[in-house]
């Protein structure tokens, strides 16, 4: 079982004291490039075609095209990336043959070949003929992303230098060059007529559509010259690793070790190969950087020579040192073992992905190979945390700041799942981290983008294909208009909001229950029974739908769409109604499930809510065989339904046990599922989700971030209730706490709350906020505020101006 780690607070995010410089960068111009006509996105049996069977449409495919040159470079490389398997010929010679294992999780590689020797002056001739690489899954509707995920791209450059020096490139993959699914004998030489060859299709620049960086789709592009595989929203930054261990040397010997973790180090980390070992004997080290991270590891050479080297990344210390695969790689690393060319003198870097360790090993380069820097080059969308929270537990500040960076990590291209998997845009994760980043960062902008880049107008499925995300999107909408009250974006989704809607209501009857589950793949939790075609499933979806009906009456409202915004609210009022009469039970809850209750909470489909609280939340915990499980996701639900139904002080203490038990065992962001009763030998090999348990299990996944939000609103009691924090209630509870301050980002800058047991409360208002009510405990019929009595107001403290309020009970010593 992994420590727990030793990072001070404050410094658990990497980026969280750097200014983020702006960092230049000229998109690419090569394409990826595909045989139109044979594009299997563009099929319409294309559902029949996995994007993981290797023995699928695995006919070779040709391309052609021609360049001029003037004069032969003295050196030039040839580089070509997205086939599993090509043979590339230049002016009818072969200069590069390939074929990989198309049992690795990364089937995009880049390979490179030298190629001056078979150049000449005037025109030249490249043929290349290439089998689609190995696809990883994505659930974005975006063609251009599907395509380049199943696998079906190439993209080829030859550039006028040495490997690993960046020079405009003699010829590239665009438009212009020609392709056919059919061999021609004779094809790849140079005087082969291919003017009957149309034209290829193009997916447009390699770097031109945010998409192409996300799903794990250009993991492998990591050996691309020029390549920087970000959009210009998002920055990078250096961390050096905390610690080097497992380290092997079999009959080789590597030395100076220690400046790997050294900042100025007085000589280089160098290896020194005996005899070049078989690569089981290769030596090999584990570099800890001591947290999650998300990025690529960076090389760089203090050498004149190429090295070679194999890294594998882990989450966990036992996924980064894992060589076995497994059926679907649940045993093996995610990404699995990766080969990294470091070129002279220079640069080489990983795969793009999350990890905290990365397992080395030196394969091939010179008798003796040094090396300035082994580091992680981040990757981060630029905020600043002008949401905190301190108090008297640090359990409860660590899980904070761990909940808060879990959700720095997700927002890369778009707010994502996670760093690691998916990669990608679930509405799901997003309606918990949205809430999260809100209330931490601000930051509308990374939400707006990704709520808007989720609907396509043009479909008939759900959100993400799966019919609770539809109305997860709903409520992911009226939860960033809460805290952004951007009106303007807001107005620009209406469309989005009635579509949406739309295809909610077609799998809806007369009273807003589901009857055609078959829409969608049905999904609640990775708990058992709340996936797939289930009664729980049905149920559970069926509270979203209502909760969604109910928030989006109050969103065409904002809008101003008052014939609609009456519709769905008449449809959330009969969809409760017969969700009440068919799905409570005779006590009044819904069953025993933590899950369904903690939904119907929040859908506000349970007048009774002590019959939820004593039939199912006040069991909530996982200490014996017969506790339920339940995901970090589902636990949002759970600690708002349990303050919901006036037990927040239960909340907090499940809170401490749950993610506290995450931290106990060595977490520094939040889990994709835990459970208290898990294995902890091999914690990560036992995490469950998708039906399975392995590595492939998320350490970072945004929708574990919701405690972040719920100390805020509950322990600062920081809550707004008009758009864009215009009025605020402000109810802070210590829930046996000494003391406990804090701030929310607000679009008039933060919000800052301290209360101690035996001083009262402060308050800092910024301006722009109309209305604050303040509840303070033990106040009657008035307090004093800065010292002069000031009356209530029906129970609460009315503030209309911006300022500092210093607020404690008549009572209360001063």
């Amino acid at each position: 079982m992994p420590a727990q780690s030793a990072i001070p607070n404050g410094q658990l995010d990497p980026t969280r004291s750097l200014a983020a410089a702006t960092q230049p960068h000229t998109p690419l111009p090569e394409e990826y490039v595909w045989t139109a006509g044979d594009v299997t996105t563009q099929r319409p049996d294309r559902s029949k075609f996995s994007w993981s069977r290797a023995d699928l449409r695995a006919e070779p495919h040709y391309f052609r095209t021609s360049f001029d040159l003037a004069a032969v470079p003295a050196a030039a490389t040839l580089y070509i990336g997205g086939p599993r398997q090509a043979r590339v010929w230049i002016n009818g010679q072969l200069v590069m043959s390939f074929n990989k294992d198309t049992d690795a999780p990364i089937n995009f590689r880049v390979f490179h070949a030298g190629a001056a020797r078979a150049l000449k002056p005037g025109k030249n001739t490249i043929a290349i003929e290439a089998v689609r690489g190995r696809g990883v899954v994505t659930g974005m509707p975006s063609l251009p992303l599907a395509q380049l995920a199943y696998g079906e791209v190439l993209v080829a450059k030859i550039v006028p230098a040495a490997f690993g020096v960046e020079a405009p490139a003699l010829v590239i993959t665009n438009k212009e060059w020609r392709s056919s699914a059919v061999r021609s004998e004779g094809w790849e030489s140079p005087g082969f007529d291919d003017n009957a060859w149309p034209a290829v299709e193009s997916l447009g620049p390699v770097e031109s559509n945010v998409d192409f960086f996300q799903w794990s789709a250009d993991a492998g592009m990591y050996g691309w010259p020029g390549y920087r595989g970000m959009s210009a929203d998002l920055r990078t930054y250096s961390l050096l690793p905390a610690a080097v261990t497992h380290v092997y040397t079999a009959e080789s010997q590597l030395t100076n070790v220690d400046s790997l973790t050294t900042a100025s180090a007085p000589a280089p980390f160098t290896v020194t190969l005996a005899n070049t070992p078989p690569d089981a004997e290769a030596p090999t080290l584990l570099l800890d950087f001591g947290r999650e991270v998300s990025g690529r590891l960076l090389v760089e050479s203090g050498c004149n020579c190429t090295a070679t080297l194999s890294i594998a990344y882990g989450e966990s210390e036992i996924e980064a040192m894992s060589t076995g695969l497994t059926t679907g790689q649940r045993g093996g690393n995610y990404l699995g073992t990766n080969l990294v060319a470091v070129p002279p003198n220079g640069v080489a870097r990983g795969p793009k992905s999350a990890f905290r360790y990365v397992r080395i090993s030196f394969l091939r380069g010179a008798p003796v190979t040094a090396f300035k820097a082994m580091r992680v080059e981040g990757i981060y969308y630029p905020v600043r945390y002008e949401g905190t929270f301190e108090s008297s537990d640090p359990v409860l500040n660590r899980i904070w700041e761990t909940a808060a960076y879990t959700a720095h990590l997700c927002m890369q291209d778009g707010v994502w799942d996670a760093p690691k998997r998916d990669r990608g845009r679930w509405v799901g994760d997003l309606d918990v981290t949205g809430r999260t980043i809100s209330t931490v960062f601000g930051a509308p902008a990374a939400i707006e983008d990704t709520l808007n880049r989720l609907v396509v107008p043009t479909s008939k499925a759900p959100v993400n294909g799966i019919p609770g995300y539809s109305a997860l999107w709903v409520t992911s909408l009226y939860s960033l208009n809460l805290h952004s009250g951007d009106k303007k974006f807001l107005e620009s989704q209406h469309a989005n909001l009635l579509h949406v809607l739309g295809v909610m209501d077609a799998g809806v009857d007369a009273d807003g229950m589901l009857e055609n589950t078959k829409r969608g793949w049905g999904f609640v939790d990775w708990a058992p029974g709340y996936y797939g075609g289930t009664q729980e499933t049905r149920v559970g979806t069926e509270l979203e739908y209502i909760r969604a009906y109910g928030d989006a009456a109050e969103l065409l409202t904002e809008i101003g769409d008052t014939a609609n915004a009456e519709k769905y609210s008449a449809i959330a009022r009969k969809a409760t109604a017969a969700a009440e009469a068919q799905f409570r039970d005779p006590v009044g809850a819904y069953g025993k499930s933590w899950q369904l209750n903690s939904l119907a909470v929040l859908a506000k489909a349970a007048p009774d809510s002590s019959a939820i609280w004593n039939e199912s939340l006040s069991h909530v915990k996982q200490d014996s065989p017969s506790d339920q499980p339940i995901t970090p996701y589902s636990n949002a639900w759970v600690l708002d339904a349990m303050s919901a139904t006036g037990h927040p002080q239960e909340a907090l203490d499940w809170m401490r046990k749950y993610w506290g038990g995450m931290l106990a065992e060595g977490a520094t962001s939040f889990w994709e599922n835990y459970d208290l009763r898990w294995p902890k030998a091999e914690f990560h090999l036992s995490l469950q989700a998708d039906g399975t348990s392995g590595y492939f299990v998320s350490l970072s996944h945004g929708w574990s971030s919701a405690p972040a939000a719920w100390l805020a609103e509950n322990v600062l009691g920081i809550v707004p209730t008009s758009p864009g924090y215009r009025t605020v209630d402000i109810q802070p509870e210590l829930l046996g706490l000494e003391w406990a301050r804090g701030s929310v980002a607000t679009p008039h800058g933060p919000i800052k709350v301290s209360i101690e047991k035996e001083k009262g409360i402060h308050v800092d208002l910024p301006t722009g906020v109309e209305k604050a009510r303040v509840r303070v405990e033990g106040a009657t019929g008035s307090v004093l505020v800065n010292g002069h009595e000031t009356a209530l107001a029906d129970g609460y403290l009315v503030l209309t101006s911006p300022g500092q309020y210093d607020v404690t009970a008549r009572n209360r010593p001063q």
